[in-house]
């Protein structure tokens, strides 16, 4: 099997094809943390070796490891930086994986993770010597990474028990799993997990194993390693997952073709509609015909191998994939692994398969010398607007403004970039702008002239994560909504390209504002980074 995976192909074989992922070719990216040395709490023997097991594991499945493997004993200032160099490294990547061993304590509802070096006497310690969870949440949220996984075999004894800590409750607290997260823990919320009394912990045993069995979703990778705890531990300790709707399926290790004993004589099940997107994939990709891409693309808009097939009519020479697909699959800039090699005649079963590709309408291409309502210095600086990558978007102002935005990174939609566009635009003009280009073709209409498209950008008012501007709709559903359940003073930073920063948990809204726009501006470098939000209030129209 190739390594983008395959649908049921083959219903009258022998064989059995486990359902093929949509995550073919990503990149994955983990951060693994082990912690057994505790300088001022009891030691743990096994986090270390927990640890261990996992990247092992990971590296095997094709992890990206954050310092090359597990990262060890690290004190507060050493995770801290772990972390950040995740986030960085996290940026533009497919997946994104989190796990920790070691000690972990949750007061009042808020999760925390125990450096090495941590030494709490009383309660407000908590800030300065522990780890909030939701700080690597929020790395992952910057990052727009497609699928997040954090997994927590943290859930032990909380090891301050006997030094008046009264808010730290036992076990950990359940979390809310952001858009496109899952969250696994070592056992249930308020439960306690054992270390184990061999080299590794219950839990951690099992899931070193279960994410090397092929063909396993990470769903029943999760489902297999709580059905094997609570056998191990005689079900003291149950596993427990949390986790928000996931597009696609994703595999640790892709499938694999399994031989069954199925009688030759055996009637033959209907196809399935995955089954017939893959038989016409597996038909055309090593074709040369760039019609055929497009009929696919036509067929199964959010299908298995969208990115490949556009690839692939951009290597043939298509200036336009189909209409149909624009709306409804993000395209991306590039594409891992070589693209097939052709293999013309095209087999019989795709006139069965497809329907005919219908011919894209008529576009007029970006000719930028040709934009109105533009200075020549402007057109001039828009040169290179053709060579961006899709998807992208160019709006224009009567006043001369203008704005584009452009999918660099593999995360914004072209939603996402027809908004930014916009409100860029207008916020600078300072009345609404239009749509001049969306990717490489003109959408304004000459014969209509100039008509506006105001955008929303709420300056003031009650915060809603789901009207934020400027940022993607990935950061509203993950890193907005993560910041309005956060406790705390807290404020939001922004600029106006779609960089972002949140902080929580401060002692006032001014210490908030501070630390959110210096949050910012090192993750933004020269651009200027505005006050968003404080605590619950748009504060947009004030800070300007």
């Amino acid at each position: 099997m190739s390594t983008l995976g395959r649908t049921v192909a083959l219903a009258l074989s022998v064989f059995i094809w486990v359902s093929g992922p949509s995550w073919a070719g990503e990149r994955r990216v983990a951060l693994v943390l082990g912690n057994s040395a505790y300088q001022h709490a009891p030691r743990l023997p096994n986090p270390v070796n927990d640890a261990k097991a996992i990247a092992d594991s990971l590296r095997d499945a094709g992890f990206d490891l954050i310092g090359g493997g597990a990262q060890l004993d690290l004190d507060k200032a050493g995770t801290e930086q772990a972390i950040r160099s995740f986030g960085g490294k996290l940026a533009g990547a497919d997946v994104g994986l989190f796990y920790y061993a070691g000690h972990g304590v949750q007061t009042r509802g808020t999760n925390y993770l125990l450096p090495v070096s941590a030494n709490l006497t009383k309660e407000a310690d908590v800030r300065y010597e522990l780890i909030d969870i939701a700080m690597v949440l929020d790395e992952m949220a910057l990052a727009e990474s497609r699928l997040n996984i954090v997994i927590l075999d943290a859930c032990r004894n909380n090891p301050f028990g006997g030094r008046g800590l009264r808010a730290v409750s036992p076990g950990l607290a359940q979390m809310q799993a952001p858009a496109g997260t899952i969250i696994a823990y070592a056992t249930q919320p308020g439960a306690v997990a054992a270390d184990g009394s061999g080299a590794n912990s219950p839990y951690t045993e099992a899931l070193s194993k279960a994410l090397l069995k092929p063909g396993e979703t990470v769903f029943d990778v999760f489902n297999d390693v709580g059905i094997t705890v609570k056998r191990n531990t005689g079900g003291v300790q149950q596993p427990w997952v949390s986790a928000s709707p996931i597009e696609g399926r994703f595999y640790f290790l892709g499938p694999t073709t399994v031989v069954t004993s199925t009688p030759a004589a055996a009637p033959a099940p209907a196809p399935v509609t995955a089954d017939k997107e893959a038989m016409f994939w597996d038909s055309i990709k090593g074709s040369s015909n760039r019609g055929l891409f497009e009929a696919y693309l036509k067929q199964f808009p959010q299908g298995t191998f969208t990115p490949i097939a556009e690839a692939k009519i951009a290597e043939l020479g298509a200036k336009d994939a189909p209409a149909a697909t624009a709306a409804a699959a993000p395209l991306v800039t590039s594409v891992p692994g070589p693209l097939p090699t052709p293999a013309d005649p095209v087999p019989a079963q795709v006139a069965a398969l497809a329907a005919p590709p219908v011919p894209a309408p008529p576009s007029r291409p970006v000719d930028v010398s040709a934009i109105p309502y533009l200075s020549a210095k402007a057109r001039d600086a828009l040169s290179f607007y053709p060579g961006l990558p899709s998807p992208k978007a160019l709006a224009i102002s009567e006043k001369g403004n203008y704005a584009y935005f452009s999918n660099k990174s593999n995360s914004r939609s072209e939603d996402d970039v027809k908004r930014s566009a916009l409100q860029y635009c207008q916020f600078h003009a300072e009345a609404p702008c239009t749509l001049y280009a969306v990717d490489d073709s003109v959408v304004l209409d000459g014969a209509k002239g100039f008509v506006p498209m105001p955008v929303e950008i709420l300056g003031e008012g009650k915060f809603d994560p789901a009207r934020v501007p400027f940022i993607t709709d990935r950061a509203r559903q993950v890193g907005m909504v993560n910041y309005q359940r956060n406790p705390g003073h807290k404020a939001v930073a922004l600029t106006l390209t779609g960089r972002w920063a949140t902080v929580w948990d401060m002692d006032s809204a001014e210490e908030a504002s501070d630390a959110a726009v210096e949050k910012c501006e090192k993750a933004a470098g020269k651009q200027e980074c505005m006050i968003y939000a404080v605590d619950d209030t748009i504060v947009f129209d004030e800070e300007r």
